[in-house]
């Protein structure tokens, strides 16, 4: 079995700013799943909480992955997400079980 590298984030978006947040992180999901090695890339709502967003991203190498990270469209979004996150984006490295 080949090794996957996995990515949870998981945002809140600020008062009034859900719409903003949801609107970026899908054109994160639309950018990123159609680049080189992207094996899923999912943005889904919290089921008890409106103003969470939680993150996927399954990538076929480390380079995929950071790739993907160190692009322009991503880095302008970090750059610029205190503008509609209530604090900062949480991110996770998953380990396959």
């Amino acid at each position: 079995m080949s090794r996957t590298y996995t990515l949870v984030g998981i945002a809140r978006a600020k008062a009034e700013r859900r719409e903003v947040l949801g609107a970026r992180l899908d054109a994160l999901r639309t950018r990123g799943a159609k680049e080189p090695g992207c094996l899923r890339y999912h943005v889904g709502e919290d089921a008890e909480d409106a103003e969470v967003f939680v993150l996927y991203m399954e990538w076929n190498s480390r380079h995929a992955l950071e790739s993907h990270l160190n692009s322009e469209y991503v880095r302008d979004f970090h750059a610029s997400r205190q503008d509609f996150l209530e604090g900062d984006l949480q991110l996770r490295w998953l380990n396959a079980a």
